[in-house]
């Protein structure tokens, strides 16, 4: 499979460098995108379409282009792969339920190819990623693979969409169904974060609203746990505190995931997960362990690299909470990243990642790097 990955600064020069500036010879099939919220979506897919290039894509808070960190950019990986290998859809949110339209997007995948993986782009700013996810192992199985991340919209809290060539939506998932048997994806994703202080319970919940930890109001021991300034509390979106005090879950079989609060409500002592939690949960609050976090990183995946040394193409969603807590540091991991396969790279900083952390299955993050590999057999 041939690949090639480049930016544009705009709908005007996208158009310029599909209709004369890809390499002799080269005819994509298919693309995946990722936008600044600075540029009208629409207009995006349709260049696509007029060239008759299926395309995926979503809106982002900062675009990742082979070794480098953009901004106000459109990051474009494009493959000249079989259409056979590959199936596009586009699944609302019909009344907001996440599952459902998961469960569709799993039915769907499972009757195209016996073996499938999954990129899943979600827009929708504050969905439960977590039922997400849970609807796509319903149908699929646990050990499915399944990678990708939420759009962003470059912090302004508001809305984010993804998109195929056939829909843009701010209340639905794009899906890219992968057939393994002619193509080859494997991922790993890496926090690094470290748990802090004792163990905590939730011990009332509905859906990624958090009611009570401990059996106390959950904003009250949020608050009090971290010494919160009156200007913090003040503050109702979380959006910077995330980077610094994310929730640790402790998983079966001893691997843990990150869960960021994403708004807190002082009326109601509630605060808002990117995912949903369930009474019973147990998890440490968790902190970043200093700049020392990106290095072993990229240590991580060169250790992932040994046994997955070649590929076609790299995607890569990395939260936009770790570009908040390290500021031009996480630069320094996406060339790291690009240097040990030196292939086509292309991805965003997302608002929640899915991905392997080396538990043998796929599951929704915060705080996360998520890489994912895609090559043809």
């Amino acid at each position: 499979m041939n690949t090639i990955s480049f930016q544009c600064s705009g709908v005007e020069q996208l158009e310029q460098q599909l209709s004369g500036r890809l390499p002799e010879g080269f005819r994509p099939q298919l693309a995946i995108v990722f936008s600044s919220i600075q540029h009208s979506l629409e207009p995006i897919r349709q260049v696509f379409l007029q060239h008759q290039i299926d395309v995926i894509g979503c809106s982002t808070a900062g675009e990742i282009v082979d070794g480098h960190l953009c901004e106000d950019a459109i990051a474009v990986l494009l493959m000249s792969l079989d259409k056979q290998a590959y199936r596009l859809v586009l699944e609302q949110f019909h009344d907001g339920d996440v599952y459902q339209a998961a469960v569709r997007a799993g039915n769907a995948a499972k009757t195209w190819f016996s073996s499938p993986a999954l990129l899943i782009l979600s827009g929708g700013f504050g969905i439960d990623a977590e039922a997400l996810v849970s609807g796509l192992k319903a149908t699929l199985g646990n050990n499915c693979p399944i990678y990708g991340g939420l759009a962003g919209d470059g912090l302004r809290l508001d809305k984010t969409y993804a998109f195929t060539g056939h829909t843009l939506s701010s209340s639905g998932m794009a899906v890219l169904v992968f057939d393994t048997n002619k193509v080859s994806i494997q991922g790993l994703a890496i926090s690094g974060w470290e748990p802090v202080g004792g163990e905590n319970v939730i011990t009332k919940a509905d859906g990624n609203i958090v009611y009570d930890i401990n059996g106390e109001p959950a904003y009250d021991v949020f608050t009090r746990y971290f010494g919160l300034t009156s200007t913090e509390k003040d503050n109702d979106s979380l959006i910077g505190l995330q980077t610094n005090y994310p929730f640790q879950f402790i998983r079966e079989g001893g691997h843990s995931i990150l869960r960021s609060p994403l708004l807190v409500d002082e009326k109601k002592r509630t605060i808002m997960l990117a995912a949903s939690v369930q009474a019973g949960d147990k998890f440490r609050f968790s902190y970043s362990p200093g700049f020392e976090i990106i290095e072993q990183a990229i240590d991580a995946f060169g250790v992932f690299q040994e046994s997955v040394p070649d590929t076609d193409a790299v995607v890569l969603f990395s939260c936009k909470g770790r570009h908040g807590a390290f500021g031009p540091l996480p630069e320094k991991e996406i060339s790291g990243i690009y240097n040990m396969w030196k292939k086509p790279m292309a991805g965003f900083l997302s608002y929640g990642e899915i991905g392997n952390i080396g538990s043998g299955a796929c599951e929704f993050h915060n705080e996360t790097c998520s890489l994912v590999l895609i090559k043809e057999r």
